[in-house]
């Protein structure tokens, strides 16, 4: 070997040296960067004829584990789904309180029917009529309170599902221009290294969204579809379309329906004019969940016992004829109990009647005589009120789509509503700890596979500074070989 050779041979592996320094620093730096994939730089022998001449680094590449990815991408979508059943649930479940709170819907009942309990033991008296009737209040306050909140939920969902269509909008648009870029790279022989991985960092993102499948291409390309097969990105994004709807009200739902009351009203999320399709995973699944099904059900079950509660007091009020309010009333009109399109709102707009109510100009001893009565009659006469005392005993129907039983009475109806939401939180509570355990398990996998090993990384570091001293050495060797031939050849 000349020494020029060894000179050459000691600068090529002083510059890949550096190099792998520099990506080795990177890898570092990035350990604890989420979704951080570790880099390596291969580098090869040049070899001229039999004879070594030099190593030359090539393209950087990623380690890269597509199945741990894609599981951890699947269970992160899971967990993002639970997650956000329970965010979205845990307002309005804090308003309903458990059964046995003070202020919870139980309770309401529980202080109304004992109020009627007092007043038929002294219906003459002022003071127990006006306990019972502020007790009415509270209970037909408390429904409203509820139902706003459910609807509050729901709107708060409406909101979360428009961002996350601008979300995904956006990421597959960066994705579209990092395909574009990565394959400009391929072409000129670049390293693709830092736009898969941004490739991969995007598609991370998107599967919290939306649960997707990702399918290679012959030319360095990616088409993304739903796990339902909506396509998203192929050789074009396919951006999802979305309307939010400021203010929703018990009766708005996708799809109109007026045997049931439902006037539709609100925005489906689809792709090129059709409903997007895929599972329930990733965020965007949950808030249309919980927007279109989970709080309607709730609210279903709200306004049903509205509904009985406004019906039964109606047809135990010996004053009350058909059409007429009684004790309870829809906003001031009375309801038919065999008109299921009358049900949505109910809960919303439960009131007590301003004929008993005297702030409103009512008379308070219409809680005894009855809501239509026109003098006070004998006021030791509880008849109305025993009347009223059995219409909270008396069965009534519920429709199966709420999720309760068919036939209650109003005193057991109101612990189902209050026992089945608060379980359907306690439910997705449970779910989502698993499911993070499980995301977490997943992430770990794919780190333990693609991620940085610090000490690992260190120990690359220190061979790559002992090949970078030992070729510094050379040079310096070379160099003063150099300098004693030249004064040997310049002496005279």
């Amino acid at each position: 070997m000349s020494i020029q050779s060894a000179l050459l041979i000691a600068a090529s592996s002083l510059n890949v040296e550096q190099q792998q320094t520099n990506l080795i620093a990177n890898n570092i730096a990035n350990a604890s960067t989420p979704g951080y994939v570790q880099e390596e730089l291969p580098q090869s022998e040049l070899v001229n004829g039999t004879t070594g001449d030099g190593v030359v680094a090539g393209q950087i590449q990623l380690i890269s584990d597509q199945a741990a990815a894609t599981a951890a991408n699947q269970a992160s979508g899971s967990q993002a789904y639970s997650q956000a059943l329970v965010n979205g649930l845990t307002p309005y479940l804090s308003q309903l309180g458990q059964a046995t709170d003070s202020s919870s819907l139980p309770e309401m009942l529980s202080t109304f029917s004992q109020s009627l309990t007092n007043l038929s033991s002294n219906p003459s008296d002022p003071s127990t009529q006006t306990a019972a009737i502020t007790a009415a209040q509270n209970l037909a306050s408390t429904l409203n309170g509820l139902d706003s909140s459910v609807q509050g939920a729901r709107e708060q969902a409406d909101q979360a599902i428009g961002a996350d269509v601008t979300t995904v909008n956006s990421t597959l648009n960066q994705l579209a221009q990092n395909k574009a870029q990565l394959k400009s790279a391929a072409a000129q022989g670049q390293s693709t290294a830092p736009f898969v991985d941004t490739q991969n960092t995007l598609l991370t993102t998107l599967s919290n969204i939306v649960p997707i499948k990702v399918f290679q291409t012959g030319d360095n390309g990616i088409v993304v579809t739903t796990d339902q097969g909506t396509t998203l990105l192929d050789g074009q994004v396919h951006q999802l379309s979305f309307t939010p709807t400021p203010n929703i009200t018990d009766s708005m739902s996708v799809t109109a329906d007026p045997a049931t009351g439902l006037t539709g009203g609100l925005s489906a999320v689809t792709v090129d004019g059709q409903p997007i399709a895929m599972s329930q995973s990733g965020d965007l699944a949950a808030q249309l969940q919980l927007r279109d099904n989970v709080l309607p059900q709730f609210a279903d079950q709200l306004n049903e016992f509205a509904g009985n509660l406004i019906t039964g007091f109606q047809q135990a009020d010996p004053t009350v004829t058909s059409g007429e309010t009684g004790l309870f009333t829809a906003g001031g009109a009375a309801v038919d109990a065999g008109n299921p399109a009358q049900v949505p709102g109910l809960a919303g707009s439960i009131a007590v009647n301003a004929s008993v109510d005297p702030s409103q100009g009512g008379e308070a001893y219409r809680v005894v005589a009855g809501a239509h009565a026109t003098s006070q009659g004998n006021a030791s006469d509880n008849t109305t009120v025993l009347n009223f005392i059995q219409a909270l005993q008396q069965t009534q129907s519920y429709s199966s789509a709420s999720g309760l039983p068919s036939s209650m009475t109003l005193d057991d109806a109101v612990s189902q509503v209050a026992g089945f939401q608060q379980a359907t939180l306690t439910n997705w509570t449970s779910l989502n700890t698993s499911r993070s355990s499980q995301a977490q398990a997943a992430q770990a996998t794919l780190s333990n596979q693609t991620g940085v090993n610090v000490d690992d990384q260190l120990e690359r570091l220190m061979a790559v500074q002992q090949t970078y001293e030992a070729s510094s050495e050379i040079i310096s060797t070379v160099t003063q070989m150099f300098n004693s031939l030249t004064q040997a050849v310049s002496q005279p």
